[in-house]
């Protein structure tokens, strides 16, 4: 059929192709300076501290043995999904389910999966595309041709799982997620993709969930670079209050998060680095910390982000930063050089020193907004099966 199976050589931390474990970790420097260390990696094209095509995740993904997707396992099966759906009669995106679910349990070997065409509800036999319970998992999107419409993933007890390059749009069934990370799934990276549905969605605004949710216990997630876009309910880290069930270890950067409502995100109980990304037209409110979670808010770009009004709850400025809506507690964040263009932020004061255990560096807000208008999104990153 159209696997190809290959075997992966490792040397130390050395994975074939050049990847190593560790070659997302960032690069340390104090906050007052951005000098290279001898540590220091090159940087992206032109002066960006990020680099968008790199092969490896940055944040916490690249934390406690990293994520290296497909890569990770000793074999490592790929697909090209419009020849296997073809010669499997299914359809894409029961064929890629069935990818999926085959995988399960083989801790050894890796699978990736190269999208080269429309995934919808048809010919799919549950609600939504699972990832459970597979290990060394990479999801790729080849060129702008990797779409899934209407239908969305459910990541559940996975470990090292990579998904790149995938416009999900207008997702409905299922959760309503477009991606929802839960139940212990760990080393998780989203990139490059393209997260939209409609942000006044008229008569049911609630009609569409989230765009990522990450929930239960999931941790050491990076989600990077990604175009997120024209929906009500963005984001959530953290299902309800419950602190057993918290998600933790979460790095959002140099994202485009535009055109949205609120939860952007919305975070219970876990420590959180927003870093780098660009906030525009964000109508209710952006960061909501609740439930004793953490923030480090750093070198973001806000612009037009937040309605101004006091919010009834509890009696924060709805804006780019605060505690809104419900919850019995507040959550807390450390302000770190972020721009605010007509966004109210006056009132605005870190309430923690909350930093993170990883080095990096970070650009100015004005490089990152240059930075993610240039390489956020779809078609950015070469993905040759």
């Amino acid at each position: 059929m159209s696997r190809t199976t290959r075997t992966v050589t490792r040397a130390g931390i050395a994975v074939a192709g050049g990847i190593a474990l560790l070659a997302g970790t960032l690069t340390a420097v104090s906050q007052a300076s951005t000098a290279p260390t001898a540590d220091t990696p090159p940087a992206a094209p032109g002066t960006f501290a990020a680099d968008p095509f790199a092969d490896a995740p940055i944040g916490y993904a690249a934390e406690a043995g990293g994520t290296t997707g497909g890569e990770g396992g000793d074999t490592v099966d790929t697909y090209l999904l419009s020849e296997y759906a073809e010669e499997s009669g299914l359809s894409p995106s029961e064929a890629l389910y069935q990818l999926l679910k085959a995988h399960q349990k083989s801790e050894s070997e890796g699978l990736i999966v190269y999208v080269d065409l429309t995934l919808s509800q048809d010919g799919l036999s549950e609600s939504k595309i699972d990832i459970k319970d597979v290990e060394n998992v990479s999801i790729l999107g080849v060129g702008d041709a990797g779409e899934l419409d209407g239908v969305g993933f459910k990541v559940t007890r996975t470990q090292n799982l990579i998904i790149r390059n995938l416009t999900i749009h207008h997702v409905s069934e299922g959760e309503g997620d477009a991606i929802e990370v839960t139940d212990n799934s760990s080393h998780v990276w989203i990139d490059h993709n393209d997260l939209f549905s409609e942000r006044d969605n008229e008569p049911d605004k609630d009609y569409y969930d989230g765009l990522v949710d990450i929930k239960r216990n999931s941790e050491y997630i990076t989600v990077s670079w990604n175009t997120i876009h024209d929906h009500w309910k963005t984001s959530l880290v953290g299902h309800n209050d419950s602190a057993d069930q918290a998600p933790d270890k979460i790095t959002y950067h140099n994202n485009a998060f535009t055109s949205l409502n609120s939860r952007v995100p919305l975070i219970r109980h876990a420590d959180v680095h927003m870093l780098n990304n660009v906030f525009t037209d964000i109508n209710g409110s952006a960061i909501n910390a609740r439930m004793g979670a953490r923030v480090l808010v750093e070198g973001n770009w806000f612009e037009n982000v937040g309605s101004g009004e006091v919010d009834s709850h509890a009696g924060y400025i709805e804006g780019p930063v605060g505690w809104f809506y419900g919850s019995s507690e507040t959550g807390y964040w450390n302000l770190v050089d972020n721009t605010f263009i007509d966004s109210p932020h006056e009132h605005l004061e870190s309430t923690t020193d909350f930093t993170v255990p990883y080095s990096y560096q970070a650009d100015t807000p004005a490089a990152a907004k240059e930075a993610v208008e240039q390489y956020a999104g779809t078609g950015v990153i070469d993905v040759t099966p």
